[in-house]
C-alpha cells in the first residue's frame, strides 16, 4: 500500500470466513462427490437465494520495507509458500467481502469474467514476489486465449493431428528427462539501475534446511493429533498410485525433513507396487540431499545476495 507522499509498506491479504470452516474426510468427499458433486456450489447457491449474506471478514498483514530482511526473519516474506508470524505481523482488519446476489446471466457474468493482477488501482501496487511479477504480465495475455480472440480448443493449435510432443513430459524439472535447463548458456547479468538481472533465484533460503520451518511447525504445533493421521493416510493413498520407487523415496526424503514422524507415518502406509524397493533408513540418508534437487549449483542464492523489498536510499521521484 502506497500513500500520497510516496510512502510504502507490504501487506497481506486474509479473507476470513464468517461461518468458519470444515474439512472432509476421504471417505467423505468420496461420498459427496458421488452424491452431489456441486454440493457446495448448491449451498452457495441457495444461501444466497434465500437472503442470507455469505461473508468474509477481510484482513491486513502488514511489513515495513526495512523489515523485509529475509536473513532476520528466518524465511523469504516474497515466497508466496510463507505465512508471516502474526505475533510479529498482527491481523489488521479493513473490511469485509459479502455475496448478497446470484448471477443472473452465467455466461456474462461467470465464464465471461477476466482478472488480472496487473490492474490495481491507486494506493495498491506490486511487491517483488516474481509470482506476481509474472502473473501481472500473463493475466491479461491468458485472458485472450480463454476468452478473447486467440481463443483455440485445440492443443498446440488447430489441424494437429501428428503426435506432438511424443508422450513428453510437460513440466520441468522431472525425474525422467534429466536437466532440461543448460546452465552454460545462461544470458550474461547485467545491471539495471541497482539492481542486477539474472536467472539465480533471490530466494535467501532456498536450497536450505530453513525452507522446512514454517511446514514443521504446521504439522507440529498447528494441525491436531487427528489431522495428522488424515494427512498420513491421505498421502500415502496417493503416494501408493506412483510406478516408480526413485519419485517416492525423493518425496519421502522431502517430508523426512518437516518431520520424521511425518515421513515414517506416510512410508508405513504406502503400497508399494515392487517389494519393498527401499528402507526407510534409505529416505533418512536421501534426506541430507533433498534441499538441493533439481537446484543447479550456477542458480542457488549465495551468502551475499542483494535482498529485495527495501526502500530506496534516497527519494527516487522528482517531486
Amino acid at each position: 500500500w502506497v500513500n500520497k507522499k510516496g510512502e510504502f509498506v507490504y501487506i497481506k491479504y486474509h479473507f476470513l470466513a464468517k461461518h468458519g470452516q470444515k474439512q472432509l474426510t476421504e471417505p467423505e468427499a468420496i461420498r459427496i462427490s458421488g452424491e452431489n458433486p456441486d454440493y457446495s456450489k448448491m449451498q452457495l447457491w441457495d444461501a444466497i437465494e434465500a437472503g442470507e449474506e455469505v461473508e468474509w471478514t477481510a484482513k491486513v498483514q502488514i511489513m515495513k520495507p526495512e523489515e523485509a530482511d529475509a536473513e532476520k526473519l528466518g524465511f523469504d516474506p516474497f515466497d508466496v509458500t510463507k505465512v508471516w508470524p502474526r505475533k510479529e505481523f498482527p491481523m489488521h482488519e479493513f473490511g469485509k467481502l459479502v455475496l448478497n446476489k446470484n448471477p443472473e446471466n452465467y455466461h456474462r457474468d461467470v465464464e465471461q469474467a477476466a482478472f488480472s493482477p496487473g490492474s490495481m488501482v491507486p494506493g495498491i501496487e506490486d511487491s517483488p514476489d516474481p509470482l506476481l511479477q509474472f502473473r501481472m504480465f500473463f493475466y491479461r495475455d491468458a485472458q485472450y486465449h480463454r476468452i478473447g480472440s486467440l481463443s483455440s480448443l485445440n492443443f498446440d493449435g488447430a489441424m494437429r493431428v501428428d503426435g506432438n510432443h511424443s508422450g513428453n513430459k510437460q513440466y520441468a524439472p522431472n525425474s525422467f528427462m534429466g536437466d532440461r535447463f543448460r546452465p552454460d548458456v545462461a544470458e550474461a547479468p547485467y545491471k539495471v539501475s541497482d539492481n542486477v538481472v539474472s536467472r539465480k533465484s533471490h530466494y535467501y533460503h532456498e536450497g536450505k534446511m530453513s525452507e522446512y520451518d514454517q511446514p514443521r511447525d504446521l504439522y507440529r504445533n498447528v494441525m491436531t493429533e487427528q489431522a495428522r493421521k488424515n494427512l498420513h493416510h491421505n498421502t500415502a493413498k496417493m503416494l501408493s498410485h506412483v510406478n516408480f520407487p526413485m519419485i517416492q523415496q525423493q518425496y519421502l526424503a522431502q517430508i523426512y525433513n518437516i518431520a520424521p514422524e511425518y515421513a515414517r507415518g506416510v512410508y508405513d502406509l504406502t503400497k508399494f507396487k515392487h517389494k519393498q524397493p527401499f528402507e526407510f533408513s534409505e529416505v533418512e540418508a536421501m534426506s541430507e540431499q533433498a534441499p538441493l534437487f533439481f537446484k543447479n549449483v550456477k542458480f542457488r542464492p549465495s551468502q551475499g545476495n542483494r535482498l529485495v523489498g527495501f526502500a530506496p536510499d534516497a527519494p527516487f521521484y522528482n517531486v
